[in-house]
């Protein structure tokens, strides 16, 4: 049987509008669920029970080369990551059209970057990190 597997290339993180210039690795955002023990006397068999509590959008990690030139993108989020802004964000499904045609998730909602970092190895390119928090419910969809 034929794999149903896609391709990730061409995928894009869109913060506040623009697209994050050379992005080599995104991933997240993981989204959680707390529980809470509801465990009583009355519990059947001794075992726990829970409810669901509250979700957690999670987080979306972003690596890329560090572009000094991308002023509306990666400077303008390590701008807002300073000032604690919270704006919008897409993570974006990849930008080419597959034969036969695909759907490909796509997930939007707000949120706020949560850490920012360079790296200057010796021996290698410049590039630089970033991680978002989502606030509020994200929304995935199919393109």
């Amino acid at each position: 049987m034929a794999t149903s597997a896609l391709s990730a290339w061409g995928a894009q993180f869109n913060w506040d509008g623009e697209d994050i210039q050379e992005l080599t690795s995104i991933s997240g955002p993981t989204e959680t669920l707390d529980t809470i023990d509801v465990t009583s006397h009355d519990s059947t068999e001794a075992f726990r029970e829970f409810a669901a509590g509250l979700h957690d959008g999670g987080e979306i990690s972003i690596e890329g080369n560090l572009i000094v030139g991308d002023t509306d993108g990666q400077i303008a989020m390590h701008t807002d990551f300073q000032a604690g802004s919270t704006k919008a964000f897409i993570l974006k499904h990849p930008a080419w059209t597959a034969e036969p045609a695909h759907e490909y998730p796509e997930v939007t909602g707000n949120g706020i970057i949560t850490a920012f970092s360079a790296d200057f190895p010796f021996d290698g390119k410049i590039s630089f990190s970033a991680t978002m928090k989502v606030t509020g419910k994200p929304t995935l969809t199919l393109a």
